[in-house]
């Protein structure tokens, strides 16, 4: 949830990872399951179903 959200406000890779403390790999990583469990092929859809 918190990768998701950091994207949604217009975070980057490495600005998430950096916020988060953890790797670019493990942000695309999170990105993807999301994306997956979403339903979605990209950040643009993941950030528009977030909860705000």
């Amino acid at each position: 949830m918190e990768v998701l959200q950091l994207v949604a406000d217009g975070a980057s890779n490495k600005e998430a990872a950096a916020a988060l403390f953890i790797g670019q790999a493990s942000v695309k990583t999170h990105l993807q399951h999301v994306f997956h469990k979403l339903g979605v092929n990209d950040r643009t859809a993941a950030a528009e179903l977030s909860p705000s």
